[in-house]
């Protein structure tokens, strides 16, 4: 077992189009207990039926101390000075199309990213994140959310890039809060072996996002 005791992360449902902002605010009530889901998707600027990127959310989280640690293979700094056509640089086409389709208006982050590059709170790596960043930041006691392929997760013959929070992880399971609409299940345990085939095999950009107070 790598921590002695699963992480105690209140679990928050999923309205749909919507895991990303769900992860978003089991994180924020993990640090800060009153927040509500309202209030990130205020923050978010969130339109239902679009998923939301980090960006927002990151720079208030960010400025209530707490360091946040993104891995990624998306070149933020292309996206910030270059606009979509940086972020398609070093994305899937299928995942391009993914965001594109699912976004509100995707070229309008730009300014965002600057600002969340420049806080000195956050740190950016540009890279393949490894099970071992996983079980570190995890060890160390850091709030870890991870974009994985849920159809894979899941054995069905689609696509669907979504977002959850990790709870625990041992030698041969990890457990999780799944946000998925009309599929909630909070508390999930999946085997460690099918969890990297939907998290680090299946997409050539996974992403993980890790929070630690400072």
């Amino acid at each position: 077992m790598q921590n002695k005791h699963m992480m105690d992360i209140p679990f928050e449902k999923n309205p749909g189009e919507a895991c990303a902002l769900a992860c978003y605010t089991m994180t924020a009530r993990y640090f800060f207990p009153k927040t509500t889901f309202d209030q990130i998707a205020k923050i978010s600027n969130w339109t239902p039926g679009y998923i939301v990127w980090a960006f927002k959310f990151w720079l208030w989280i960010l400025n209530k101390g707490i360091k946040v640690t993104n891995y990624d293979l998306i070149s933020l700094e292309s996206w910030a000075d270059e606009g979509i056509e940086g972020l398609k640089k070093t994305i899937s086409e299928q995942e391009f199309d993914f965001y594109v389709n699912h976004t509100k208006d995707i070229n309008i982050y730009s300014d965002d990213i600057k600002r969340v590059l420049a806080h000195p709170n956050f740190t950016h790596n540009q890279k393949k994140p490894t099970w071992s960043d996983l079980v570190d930041a995890f060890s160390r006691g850091a709030v870890c959310e991870i974009v994985l392929d849920s159809a894979t997760l899941d054995k069905e013959e689609s696509f669907s890039l979504h977002r959850v929070v990790v709870l625990d992880i041992d030698k041969d399971y990890i457990i999780f809060h799944d946000p998925r609409s009309g599929r909630p299940r909070p508390g999930r345990k999946e085997r460690i072996k099918e969890f990297k085939k939907a998290w680090l095999e299946k997409l050539e950009a996974p992403e993980l996002c890790t929070y630690k107070k400072l």
